[in-house]
C-alpha cells in the first residue's frame, strides 16, 4: 500500500510516487493507494482511498484540522480498517499530511512492515520547509515545533527502513530514525518523454524558472535581478503558480523582457523549457532533493542550469554535468549571467551539460525500491544499506 498525495502537479513528492506506482506496476505488483485529499481532477487508481473531502490548499478549515491532526497522530479506527481492508505487505509511506504518523503505529499494531520516504521537512516544520514566511531561515521553537515533532514521531519506531532522497535530508532526520536502517535513492535522471529538445542558442538569450513560485525557491532574488538582466540582453521567463504568482504579474508588468506564463504541463512545458537557454534554480531554502527535480528538468533538456548548492542542491553537483554553482542573490545571479555572457564561457557551459539518454535510470530507481521493500518484508535486520545514485558524467562548472 502508497500512502500517495492526491495532486500529482504540486511537486516532488507528487511525481516521485506516481513515477514509482507506474514502475512498480509495470514490474507486476499490486498497489493500493491512501490519499489525504481528493485529487482536483477527481480520477484515482483502482484501489484508492481519500480521507477527506476538502483540500487543505483550498481550505482554511481542513489547514487548521491538518494542524491539530499532526499534533494529536493519533492511530484511529479509520485507519486501521483501511489498512485491513487492503491487508497490504508493505505500507511506504510519502507525504502525512493530513493522515499523520499515527498511520504508522497502526501498521505496528497490525505487524506490517513500514517503509518512509523523506521529501521535506514535515516533520521538523509545520510549514515543512524550516523557513519563516518572510524567507529567512528559522530555528524550530523547542516548546512549539519542538513539541509537535515529539509527539509526531513517537510512532517513528514503527518504521523499519526509511529513505532519503539526498544525504543532507538522511543527516536531518537521522536522530529521529535512529533505530531504522537508512537508505539513500537519489531521483532518476530521465529526459523528457514526450520528445528530444532542440539545443539553446549560440548565445544566452533567456533564463528561465519552472516550479513553486514561493519565497523560499528565490523569487524575490530572481525578480530583483531580472531589471538588471534586462540591461544586459537577457531576458526572464517564469512559469509556476503559487503565492508569488501577483509578483510575477507585477514584474512582468513593469520588467522589460520579463514574461509569467503561469502553470505549464505537458506539451506546454516542454515548449516553456525550450523556448529558454538556461535553466534557473535560486532556492534560499535547503532542497531536500539531490538533485531536484526542476533541477533535472534543465539538465535532461539540454539546458545547463544555474543553481545554489544549498541542502541537496550541492550534493546534485557531482551527479549530472551541466550545473553552475551560484549564490542565490539577486548579485549572485547578475554576476553568473556576466560570466555566461562570454562566447568562450557560454560554449564551454552548453557543452558540459550531459547528453542524458535516460537509459537504465527508472531501472536502477525501481530496484533501489524493491530492495528496500524486501528487507522491510523479510524483516532483514543486516546492516547493509542501499545506496543508489544516478550514473554517467559528473561535473560541475562553479562560477
Amino acid at each position: 500500500m502508497v500512502n500517495a498525495p492526491a495532486d500529482f502537479t504540486a511537486g516532488g513528492a507528487e511525481k516521485h510516487v506516481q513515477e514509482l506506482s507506474r514502475e512498480l506496476q509495470e514490474r507486476g505488483h499490486e498497489l493500493a493507494f491512501l490519499h489525504a485529499f481528493p485529487s482536483p481532477s477527481r480520477t484515482y487508481p483502482p484501489d484508492t482511498t481519500v480521507l477527506h473531502s476538502a483540500d487543505w490548499r483550498r481550505s482554511q478549515v481542513r489547514r487548521y484540522r491538518n494542524l491539530v491532526d499532526d499534533w494529536a497522530s493519533f492511530p484511529s479506527d479509520r485507519l486501521r480498517r483501511v489498512v485491513a481492508g487492503y491487508r497490504p505487505d508493505v505500507v511506504h509511506t510519502h507525504s502525512l499530511v493530513g493522515i499523520a504518523t499515527g498511520l504508522w503505529e497502526v501498521c505496528r499494531r497490525m505487524d506490517v512492515p513500514v517503509v518512509h520516504t523523506l521529501h521535506d521537512y514535515q516533520l521538523l516544520c509545520p510549514r515543512k520547509s524550516l523557513m519563516q514566511p518572510n524567507g529567512e531561515p528559522c530555528r524550530p521553537h523547542p516548546l512549539l515545533c519542538g513539541l509537535r515533532a515529539r509527539r509526531m514521531v513517537r510512532w517513528a519506531p514503527a518504521v523499519s527502513n526509511v529513505v532519503g532522497v539526498s544525504e543532507f535530508i538522511l543527516g536531518m532526520h537521522r536522530l529521529m530514525f535512529a533505530h531504522a536502517r537508512q537508505h539513500l535513492i537519489m531521483h532518476p535522471v530521465v529526459p523528457p518523454a514526450l520528445r528530444p529538445l532542440r539545443p539553446p542558442g549560440d548565445r544566452l538569450r533567456t533564463i528561465g524558472y519552472i516550479g513553486q513560485m514561493h519565497v523560499i525557491k528565490g523569487i524575490r532574488e530572481l525578480i530583483a535581478a531580472a531589471p538588471h538582466l534586462a540591461e544586459r540582453g537577457v531576458a526572464v521567463k517564469l512559469a509556476g503558480q503559487g503565492r508569488y504568482s501577483n509578483d510575477a504579474v507585477e514584474a512582468a508588468a513593469r520588467i522589460p523582457g520579463f514574461e509569467y506564463v503561469g502553470y505549464v504541463g505537458g506539451r506546454e512545458k516542454e515548449d516553456f523549457l525550450e523556448s529558454c537557454d538556461v535553466g534557473i534554480v535560486p532556492s534560499v531554502w535547503n532542497e531536500p532533493g539531490a538533485p531536484s527535480y526542476t533541477a533535472l528538468e534543465w539538465l535532461c533538456g539540454g539546458r545547463p542550469v544555474l543553481t545554489s548548492a544549498r541542502g541537496g542542491l550541492g550534493e546534485a553537483l557531482d551527479i549530472v554535468s551541466g550545473s553552475i554553482v551560484i549564490e542565490p542573490t539577486s548579485d549572485g545571479i547578475v554576476e553568473a549571467v556576466d560570466r555566461l555572457i562570454d562566447p568562450e564561457v557560454w560554449a564551454a557551459a552548453v557543452a558540459d551539460v550531459s547528453a542524458v539518454s535516460g537509459e537504465g535510470e527508472f531501472e536502477r530507481w525501481t530496484t533501489a525500491y524493491e530492495a528496500v521493500y524486501e528487507r522491510a518484508h523479510d524483516r532483514d535486520s543486516s546492516s547493509e544499506t542501499v545506496v543508489s545514485r544516478p550514473s554517467g558524467p559528473r561535473s560541475a562548472r562553479p562560477t
